[in-house]
């Protein structure tokens, strides 16, 4: 029993709140009262119609027989009407209300009930009595009210719907006191036109609804933003100002006075242009600002602009400000003013400045980097396409810089650097771009010169500086320099091009011998395409089978026989023909390539070797790269057991530069390899850097002389002492003795006098395929018998 009365009630509460779909608890009453506002605007109007609508009709019906029945409803309409107008005229100056509450609305729907049953009440009392003309007036009076009230109520759906259902209930029951086809007809139509009313007035409402509420967050937008323009000319470091369309200014902010240093009323009405205290010079490296004329010429145009520099001057400082602003026009296009904002971004400004000096400069000798050279190398290629001007691009590298570190330290070294830099910038002119490209590489761009002597003579004067003492904190530097020179537009007429010549002659510059300049030409072109070409084709060699070992047969000098061969690499290129190893194997020590040649190397003569007769050896030279490599013994290893090669077939030769690395590493390689029960051989000893310290160290199967200390054995009493000494020293070692490079019989004869064990030249066989090195042994063999049998 309780259920009923509970759901009645929210069903009259839902119904009280139609309209109001969507709205959050602060909106709704705020956008409920301004709907009921509209209401109450045209109370006046609405009860003035009703009004004459019920003095129209107390004459309609005057001499009805229902007439004192409709003079006393009519009467009432009058008194409640006319209440309604006075009530709406004693509120007309109260101040609109903020917010209403749903009493309003349940007010509203009580009125509009009252006001619709006494109209639907003279339908009630007077339709049955009616005539035809008295009927068609209520017929008129039903439908007009029905439509005019449910309109003026839209605002209110509940009380709209109210008005009309209610109008709607008194015409069904006075058209039921006298049933006919007709009024069915009549009140299908009226319900057709209620429910046309009814739904329009839900989308008035809607509308209104959002009307209000888009306005309302416009007022809330308004509002935050007056209090954040009032925070921000209170608190910013940005001043506002504006102006009329003559430019005077009609408001500032109290930052842009106190800047200023005057008083707001008396900047009020003065030309911006005017008030601003424009200085006579700008800030030390700061481009791109307006001087007082540009700065007028942008306002005069009447075009919004926006972070503007100008540079001002208060009380003796110089400053700058950005300047923005916007142009304001009306309606029709005409300029209004300007609006706009200021702030001083001196700081900023200036940061930005060191950024860029940063970005473009090297932070410790405060010369250019290659962004700067880049940019003034671009200019300068500018310069010669269009007014002919030549220029010359110099690199320079400094010679033994890496023993100053070693010896003063980084710190020595920096100081160093800054030594050099200042010394650059005295000998070169104003016209120069001196730039520091890394470590200790520098480069000069030399601007407006008529001939390359101009580029020579600078060189020569660094040259000459350089060399002299340079006088550290951490003592006395000594240092040199090789300088390469480009010139344009004779060796080339792009940057690009220029430095990589440049780069080019600097490499010759080098090579010659150091601390002297060098000019680039054609040939140091040539040489760097087919280096480049033997760098790239180099690492392909190996897969497309260019690359072969030749074999040179090691002979016993007192049997003559072969006793093993070195093997050799050989490489016929099919554009460039034979390559010397002189000239690629640098390359691939440089590129790194050499650690996957020497493996090919190593197990291609395993491969051959394992095949010889059983007494024959075969030596293999390993880099340095090579050797200090951590993947070499498990080559060594991979190598022997897949040609099934003894180890005792095998020997490695090293070079006395690497045995200047004297890292535990490296000893416990050779012990490691020697434990694999393989020989290590001592490759051109007497060349490097001959010490008997690395023969204490380190020990070694076999010692190899160079072929320099044999070639002039037969004539040269010193150079015969030496070879002696070595043959003497390497016997006392146990070390057997190989001589390099024998080409006579006398030299043949000398070392077999002296003692040498083994020899290698050209007399004895030159580096041969690996058949014909088989056959030369085959037929060494097939003739030993043959030599037994006649001794």
């Amino acid at each position: 029993m309780n259920a009923r009365p509970g759901t009645m009630a929210n069903w009259y509460q839902r119904f009280l709140h139609l309209g109001e779909e969507g709205q959050s608890r602060d909106e709704a009453p705020r956008v409920r009262a301004i709907r009921m506002a509209i209401v109450a605007g045209n109370t006046r109007w609405m009860m003035a119609a009703n009004l004459l609508n019920a003095v129209v009709t107390m004459g309609a019906f005057w001499d009805s027989p229902a007439a004192l029945r409709v003079n006393i409803v009519c009467s009432i309409l009058v008194a409640f009407a006319l209440l309604a107008i006075w009530s709406s005229h004693r509120r007309r100056h109260l101040p609109p209300r903020d917010t209403a509450s749903i009493r309003g609305t349940r007010r509203a729907v009580m009125h509009a009930a009252l006001l619709s049953g006494l109209w639907a009440a003279i339908d009630v009392v007077a339709y049955a009595q009616a005539d035809e003309t008295q009927r068609l007036i209520l017929m008129a009076l039903t439908v007009g009210m029905a439509g005019g009230g449910g309109f003026a109520l839209a605002t209110i759906p509940p009380a709209s719907i109210v008005f009309c259902v209610t109008i709607g209930a008194g015409a069904v029951l006075a058209l039921a006191s006298s049933p006919s086809v007709f009024n069915i007809y009549l009140v299908a139509l009226y319900v057709i036109f209620a429910a046309i009313i009814i739904r329009s007035s839900l989308s008035v409402c809607h509308s209104l609804t959002e009307r209000v509420r888009a306005k309302m967050a416009a007022d809330e937008q308004r509002d935050v933003i007056g209090l954040l323009l009032n925070d921000f000319e209170e608190n910013a470091a940005d001043w506002l100002w504006e102006t009329d369309d003559n430019l005077h200014l009609a408001r500032i902010s109290n930052r842009l006075s106190q800047q200023l240093d005057v008083p707001e009323n008396l900047l009020l009405g003065k030309r911006l242009q005017d008030i601003m205290p424009f200085a006579s010079s700008s800030l030390n490296g700061m481009e791109g600002m307006d001087c007082r004329e540009q700065f007028i010429i942008r306002l005069e145009a009447r075009q919004s602009f926006r972070d503007i520099d100008i540079c001002i001057e208060i009380n003796g400082e110089l400053a700058i400000w950005s300047m923005t602003g916007k142009a304001v026009t009306n309606a029709e296009g005409r300029f209004l003013g300007y609006r706009g904002v200021g702030r001083d971004v001196t700081a900023n400004r200036e940061a930005r400045m060191r950024i860029e000096h940063l970005a473009r400069h090297d932070s410790l000798t405060e010369l250019g980097n290659r962004v700067l050279l880049g940019e003034d190398l671009a200019r300068a290629v500018t310069r010669l396409e269009r007014f002919g001007d030549s220029f010359s691009v110099l690199l320079l590298d400094l010679d033994r810089f890496k023993q100053v570190n070693d010896t003063h330290g980084h710190a020595g070294g920096d100081e160093l650097l800054r030594e050099i830099a200042k010394t650059l910038r005295q000998l070169c002119g104003e016209d120069c771009t001196l730039a520091r490209l890394g470590g200790d590489e520098f480069a000069i761009l030399q601007m407006s010169i008529n001939d390359a002597r101009t580029s020579s003579l600078l060189a020569s004067r660094i040259i000459e500086r350089l060399e002299k003492p340079f006088h550290l904190s951490t003592g006395t530097a000594m240092i040199g320099v090789s300088i390469g020179i480009a010139f344009a537009p004779t060796d080339g007429t792009s940057g690009d091009q220029l430095m990589r010549h440049a780069d080019l002659a600097l490499y010759r510059a080098k090579e010659d011998g150091r601390n002297r300049y060098h000019f680039f030409d054609q040939s140091l072109d040539a040489a760097s395409r087919r280096r480049n070409l033997i760098e790239n084709e180099l690492a392909l060699a190996v897969s497309q089978g260019t690359l072969e070992l030749r074999f040179q047969p090691l002979v016993s000098t007192q049997s003559g026989q072969v006793v093993g061969a070195e093997a050799l690499l050989r490489w016929r290129h099919s554009q460039l023909g034979p390559i010397s190893p002189a000239e690629f194997i640098p390359i691939a020590e440089e590129t790194g390539m050499i650690t996957s040649i020497g493996a090919w190397v190593l197990r291609e003569a395993c491969k051959l070797a394992a095949r010889w007769p059983s007494h024959l050896r075969v030596a293999v030279n390993l880099s340095s790269r090579q050797f200090l490599s951590p993947g070499l013994l498990p080559l060594v290893e991979s190598a022997l057991k897949n040609s099934q090669l003894p180890p005792e077939r095998l020997e490695l030769e090293v070079t006395e530069s690497l045995l200047m690395d004297s890292t535990l590493g490296l000893e416990h390689t050779i012990k490691a390899l020697r434990g694999l029960g393989l020989k290590i051989a001592l490759d051109d000893f007497g060349t490097g850097y001959s010490s008997l310290s690395y023969l204490r160290r380190y020990t070694f199967d076999k010692l190899k002389i160079d072929q320099s200390f044999i070639s002039d054995i037969e004539t040269n009493r010193e150079g015969r002492a030496i070879v002696e000494s070595i043959i003497r020293l390497a016997r006392d070692l146990n070390m057997v003795v190989v001589a390099e490079g024998i080409e006579t019989e006398g030299q043949r004869e000398q070392l077999r006098t002296l003692g040498c064990e083994q020899l290698q030249g050209y007399l004895l066989g030159k580096p041969m395929p690996v058949s014909e090195f088989e056959a030369h042994v085959a037929n060494q063999l097939a003739l030993a018998p043959v030599k037994r049998l006649t001794a």
